[in-house]
């Protein structure tokens, strides 16, 4: 019985893993949308209101932590937590994200900010902790980021060296 176990496993892993390739090849060939997958109904409303139309270009879910990372076809990351809340977002490489997107995220002290210094529309990365606030990358000069508590109160200015 052992002998036919050991010469029988190598076959059954890979008709298994072929089996695997060919699903993996399938869908990579089909569009995923936020409806495809198993995100949160926040998560979903939230891609649905500011990248309606654009697909899901690599999804992932986090085991432990419960969290999501996708990557849309337009090359925009994003990551929800578990209850569906964006906690990071990207733009896509040279691009900014999105005015309407910075004050979703942001509350309407760090939007002020950004506004009064003429920031608002060169946002290219925002990250929020809900312990330690926000840091919001800009595309400036000598300015790299802002820092904001999770009232949206400057914390810090960090700029380039």
């Amino acid at each position: 019985m052992n002998k036919f176990l050991r010469k029988i496993m190598p076959v059954v892993a890979t008709v298994l893993l072929a089996g695997n390739f060919s699903a993996n090849a399938q869908n990579a060939q089909k569009p995923i949308t936020a409806d495809d997958t198993d995100l949160p109904v926040a998560a979903k409303t939230f891609l649905k209101k500011h990248f309606d139309g654009v697909t899901i270009h690599e999804f992932e879910k986090k085991f432990w932590s419960n969290s999501y990372e996708l990557e849309l076809a337009d090359g925009t990351d994003i990551d929800f937590d578990s209850k569906g809340r964006c906690t990071e977002v990207s733009a896509p490489d040279y691009k900014m994200l999105e005015p309407s997107l910075v004050r979703e995220l942001l509350p309407a002290a760090a939007c002020l900010t950004l506004t009064n210094d003429n920031l608002i529309e060169s946002v290219e990365e925002i990250e929020y902790n809900p312990s330690r606030g926000y840091k919001v990358e800009v595309r400036h000069g000598t300015i790299d980021d802002y820092r904001f508590d999770t009232a949206g109160k400057l914390i810090k200015v960090k700029h380039d060296d």
